[in-house]
């Protein structure tokens, strides 16, 4: 498997102008235990201390609407400016039904796109995003991309503490606006990377536990299709593989990124899916963003990016790796440097 990889910097620059996050109030885990809607045991494993959840009253168009417009003021520019826009969602049954989510983010900003996108396909379309609205750019007029991801995850459709030890889905949405003129971070590469071959770890197989078993789906393709061992190979290798597309591609070795980005997928899929396979120090992470969210989608990546600049993490000329991974299997990488 060869990842596809772009090197951004030989053209015309593009840059994260603005990052934005709306993340609804965070339930304190212990909170969650004492309410029943999960095991003491699970929650530790998990190692989140919260994880948000909206309100009843509050939508998914909600939370997008008001991560684009942050994003939009932040950067400093009118909607006018804006030429393309893209959602990304994970989970279909908290959405309008035969609605675009797009072009009504399109609307909330003020933008008369000439394009507008919807993505699924799991929790690397925010990222695979990102890299299309930067084609998108290079081959049109357009100044300016807006990106937005946001999930919510509900009853009776999914049972988001209980889907799979070790992670909590999590309610927010996400934006970033990409721009032809200078801004926060120069987008230096990405690579992508899709093995077809996994994509039986996600399909759904009877079952009474919970509305989405994933745990129940992984261990019927671990028995019946592919053995544990020649899975996290594969697993394993198209993650490195990918992260040394992006980086041959920016020109940087992996001990020059300050900040690595990852999927807020719970501690123990942190340091056994990225950190220790890397030789990356939690420190050199985002997981303090994530350890008080949870796993928001598509939606992790922008967020914790929202989270660096809010926090004033970066400096100039500071590296920053964004990692992703989702259904099917998927791999999306994409380097930034700080300006």
């Amino acid at each position: 498997m060869a990842p596809s990889a772009i090197d951004f910097t030989s053209g015309p620059g593009l840059h994260i102008a603005s990052a934005a996050a709306q993340i609804p109030p965070a339930l304190p885990l212990e909170q969650a235990v004492r309410d029943g809607l999960i095991s003491e045991e699970d929650a530790k494993i998990t190692g989140y201390s919260a994880v948000t959840v909206a309100k009843e009253s509050d939508t998914l168009l909600d939370l997008a609407y008001a991560a684009a417009l942050a994003a939009t003021t932040r950067a400093d520019m009118s909607g006018t400016d804006i030429g393309a826009v893209f959602f990304v969602s994970v989970f279909p049954f908290t959405r309008p039904p035969l609605y675009s989510v797009a072009t009504a983010i399109a609307e909330a900003v003020r933008s008369p796109c000439a394009f507008a996108a919807e993505m699924s396909g799991g929790c690397a379309a925010g990222l695979n995003s990102l890299t299309l609205a930067a084609h998108r750019l290079l081959a049109s007029q357009d100044r300016a991309a807006l990106v937005v991801a946001g999930d919510v995850w509900r009853q009776p459709h999914i049972d988001r503490f209980n889907c799979e030890p070790g992670y909590i889905f999590a309610d927010g949405a996400a934006a970033v606006v990409l721009s032809r003129e200078a801004g926060y971070a120069r987008l230096l590469s990405a690579a992508t990377l899709t093995d077809p071959t996994l994509s039986g770890l996600h399909a759904p197989v009877p079952s009474t536990r919970t509305p989405v078993d994933i745990t129940a789906r992984a261990h019927a393709f671990l028995k019946n299709r592919m053995g544990t061992d020649a899975v996290l190979g594969r697993l394993r290798s198209g993650l490195t593989s990918t992260i040394d597309a992006a980086l041959s591609q920016a020109r940087v070795s992996l001990a020059d990124v300050a900040h690595v980005i990852v999927p807020a997928i719970g501690e123990p899929f942190l340091y056994r899916n990225y950190l220790d396979p890397l030789g990356i120090p939690v420190s050199r992470s985002t997981w303090d963003y994530s350890e008080v969210t949870g796993h928001t989608g598509a939606a992790d990546q922008f967020g914790a990016l929202a989270h660096l600049v809010d926090t004033d993490r970066c400096s100039s000329g500071d590296v920053i790796l964004m990692i992703a991974e989702g259904l099917g299997f998927q791999w999306s990488v994409v380097v930034l440097e700080v300006q």
